[in-house]
């Protein structure tokens, strides 16, 4: 009989220490609730490269401009759901995050969009359109818009595959993005592919800084392979004198064609 009393003490105490810490939790809650947003944190992640976007953009969006502003307003009163959709609306942004921290500020976490290529028009005789058609491309193939305040060192690519903004989500469409993102990630690539042209058709083109060559690659496929292929010839080939070849086909398998 003892034994079962010291059993139930001790589960009551357990019981009490549990409900005394959440009437603590629910107080410290609801002090937050009541609390003003004193000031507003704007983290950007421009450890990343870019800078699309400032703190008086932030500041603007969540407001909608001044007409609605947060500061001052109890934290209760926030809907922290609708300001991050507010700023998730603004295609240069990635992704965003609200939360109140211990303080009373209003902090918002944003990711800002990563761009792979930049897509510009060019014309029939090879000249460049005005860029207010243009786009960046990201990593997940999808259409973002150029920014006035920022333009992001990324891989120039054009050509008629581009004008559909749903190719870049077909079969073809996927292995031009992991193309880019290849060429964008190996150094050597990176430097010396200066434009990616892509037809309707999804045969690639690419136009290189040293030699100034034209480079006939075919389909977006077997990527890694064509460009060691390519990266051999210029090696035991090309090194002695990189204007030797004008233009260089990929096209046909274990050859490279030069003219």
């Amino acid at each position: 009989m003892l034994r079962n009393f010291d059993y139930l003490k001790k589960w009551l105490g357990k019981f009490v220490w549990f409900a005394v810490l959440l009437l603590c939790v629910g107080m410290a809650e609801s002090k937050l609730n009541r609390q003003q947003c004193d000031d507003l944190v704007v983290k950007v992640d421009y450890e990343s490269g870019m800078r699309f976007i400032d703190q008086a953009d932030v500041e603007k969006i969540l407001t909608d401009n001044g007409r609605d502003p947060v500061h001052g307003n109890r934290q209760q009163e926030v809907n922290l759901k609708s300001l991050e959709s507010r700023v998730r609306a603004n295609k240069l942004v990635a992704d965003c995050q609200v939360y109140h921290d211990l303080e009373g500020n209003l902090v918002v976490d944003i990711q800002q969009q990563k761009p792979l290529a930049r897509w510009v028009g060019v014309s029939g005789q090879g000249e460049w359109r005005g860029t207010a058609n243009g786009f960046y491309i990201n990593t997940t193939g999808d259409f973002i818009p150029l920014s006035d305040r920022f333009s992001a060192r990324v891989l120039t690519v054009s050509g008629d595959f581009f004008r559909n903004k749903k190719n870049l989500h077909s079969a073809d469409g996927k292995q031009v993005v992991a193309m880019i993102r290849h060429l964008s990630e190996d150094e050597f690539w990176k430097a010396q592919v200066i434009q990616m042209i892509v037809a309707k058709s999804g045969n690639v083109e690419l136009l290189t800084a040293l030699g100034d060559q034209r480079i006939e690659f075919g389909k977006a496929e077997n990527v890694a392979a064509k460009l060691i292929k390519l990266r051999i010839f210029y090696n035991k080939v090309m090194a002695a004198d990189w204007s030797r070849y004008s233009r260089i086909s990929l096209q046909f398998r274990d050859q490279v064609v030069c003219e």
